[in-house]
């Protein structure tokens, strides 16, 4: 049985706690305010709950819209080079501070909670990883920001103050972040935030800055890149966790995306629980109407199970217009466990009914590119239903703490076969596919053309965490640390399948090319928010 405490926890918040700011601006005597909040831990406990939401993985899919991976039917404006300027709006809004203002308040109030210390710093510790949670997705998007240590008021003399160094606000955020991997548990069974889920993102954190800073020109990145490796190895070092291998090379891939309970996988750090009529979802629907697909570039990343990429390896069966599925013979397996083929169910009914789909399919409001992902995507009518699926989902999931660790290593040129052997191999064995070796052995030409030029093995590792990593969101933010932008303009990121009515492949925009311009490495502030803060400049470019 599913553990749902949470999620009562989180329906009991949202009485409280509505989209407007009436709870934080306002003291009605007949509402919760600081008069009659703040006395228990159970106050902590609640007013944290609004923030598990933002926690949710069920549409990260898409988020790979905005890369190399996929391509929807209606083009993203960002990656196209269309995104002008927004007047308002554009995350730089007292709506989008809000989250972070709500950290701040909880911070500065917890400590006049009576009760259990160890209780009330525990979910001190889950504040302080929201507010890292954040300020991570405000530094992703538009580099040096405001560090903000309270929350503000309309009145507040800092609302108008200017950015903050970029190093200042990361120093921040690992001090905030290390705190919270001090006074957060090592487990919970309410399924709320442990000490290795902190660490987990503090290993995504500090890779992306750590790269982001080398590729970008910029200093001080070692000393990241190490605290990556730590915090990684903290995880793998606990005994704890591991990949969920069932000993099916050809299923288990698949399978580990859509299995109903999560709370006692061995590869989940943190998952989040979904239960009939408390909390569901609609992923298995919005995949099977996705309207995009894989792109040509990103099915061609896939190894040959030798090993061998396709330029090189034998075993390439190649592409053939009388039979679309040549393409997947003798590959990665967890290429036909991400990308739909014909021989795979796509539809069973409450009857039991299996139903198949023709491929390739071009469907602007389905399968877009004639590659469907398959990933996450589950056939059974019940999971299929409108907002009714059940299918638990990772948040943070062991295999990206490995992909972490191995890149660092290798960033750092400390990467041994042993380091290989405990992190990448572990994921590859899983499918049956060969070990990675220090000494890559082959030389791909197809290996993409990065602006700053990279070792075998770094290509190689990165090549893994496209693929393992694939359909779960991460894809752009590797693209922008690794200053990566003009791989968009191969274009094979954005052509389809082999048409067999046309024996070519399936031109995705007609007569169009994509540019890049290194001005989208950091998104724009609103002109609205620089005209009412003279102290703030525009980001390069912009």
């Amino acid at each position: 049985m599913k553990n749902f405490n949470i999620f009562l926890s989180v329906l009991i918040t949202l009485l409280f706690f509505n989209c407007n700011d009436e709870f934080l601006d306002r003291i009605p005597p007949d509402k919760i305010n600081d008069a009659n909040f703040w006395t228990s831990p159970s106050d902590l406990k609640t007013y944290l709950n609004q923030f598990y939401e933002d926690l949710s993985t069920s549409g990260n899919w898409a988020n790979d819209n905005l890369s190399d991976n996929q391509c929807p039917a209606t083009r993203n404006s960002y990656i196209w080079g269309d995104y002008v300027v927004p007047s308002s709006g554009g995350d730089w809004t007292k709506a989008g501070w809000e989250s972070i203002r709500r950290c701040n308040y909880f911070l500065q109030r917890y400590q006049t909670t009576n009760g259990d210390a160890q209780e009330i710093a525990i979910y001190s510790g889950e504040a302080k990883f929201f507010k890292s949670w954040y300020y991570f997705e405000k530094l992703s998007r538009f580099g040096d920001i405001p560090w903000l240590s309270t929350d503000l008021n309309v009145d507040s003399e800092e609302l108008y103050n200017g950015r903050t160094s970029r190093m200042i606000v990361v120093d921040s955020v690992l001090n905030d972040l290390d705190k919270a991997i001090q006074r957060l548990p090592e487990t919970s069974s309410e399924g709320r935030l442990t000490k290795y889920a902190a660490l987990a993102f503090k290993s995504r954190f500090c890779l992306f800055e750590a790269s982001f800073r080398k590729y970008h020109g910029m200093q001080d990145y070692e000393s990241l890149f190490g605290e990556a490796i730590s915090a990684s190895e903290a995880i793998m070092n606990a005994g704890l966790f591991d990949v969920y291998n069932a000993g099916n090379p050809d299923k288990d891939y698949y399978n580990l995306f859509i299995l109903d309970d999560l709370s006692n996988n061995v590869e989940s750090i943190m998952s989040k629980t979904y239960e009939v009529d408390l909390l569901m979802h609609n992923r298995v629907r919005q995949l099977g109407e996705a309207g995009n697909g894989f792109s040509k570039d990103f099915v061609e990343t896939y190894l040959c199970s030798d090993g061998k990429p396709i330029s090189i390896s034998l075993l390439y069966q190649g592409e053939s217009v009388e039979d679309y599925d040549s393409e997947f013979a003798n590959r990665d397996p967890r290429m036909r466990q991400s990308v739909y083929t014909s021989d795979q169910p796509y539809h069973i009914t409450d009857e039991g009914e299996i139903q198949y789909q023709i491929t390739p399919e071009f469907d602007n409001g389905k399968c877009f590119t004639g590659y469907r992902i398959y990933k996450g995507f589950s056939p059974t009518q019940r999971d299929f239903e409108y907002q009714r699926c059940t299918l638990d989902e990772f948040i943070f999931r062991y295999a990206e703490v490995l992909l972490n660790y191995a890149e660092a290593k290798a960033e750092l040129e400390e990467c041994t076969q042993s380091d290989l052997d405990k992190s990448i191999n572990l994921l590859r064995s899983r499918v049956g596919m060969p070990d990675l070796t220090v000494e890559v052995g082959f030389v791909d030409e197809d290996w993409p053309e990065w602006e700053v030029s990279i070792s075998p093995l770094l290509n190689e590792i990165r090549r893994e965490r496209r693929v393992e990593l694939a359909a779960e969101g991460m894809r752009f933010n590797d693209i922008l640390r690794w200053k990566a932008g003009k791989l968009l303009e191969n274009p094979k990121t954005y052509l389809g399948a082999l048409d067999p009515q046309t024996a070519e492949y399936r031109l995705l925009y007609p007569g169009l090319t994509r540019t890049w311009d290194d001005k989208r490495y950091l998104y724009p502030i609103p002109t609205q928010e620089l005209v009412l803060n003279t102290a703030l400049d525009q980001n390069p470019g912009w």
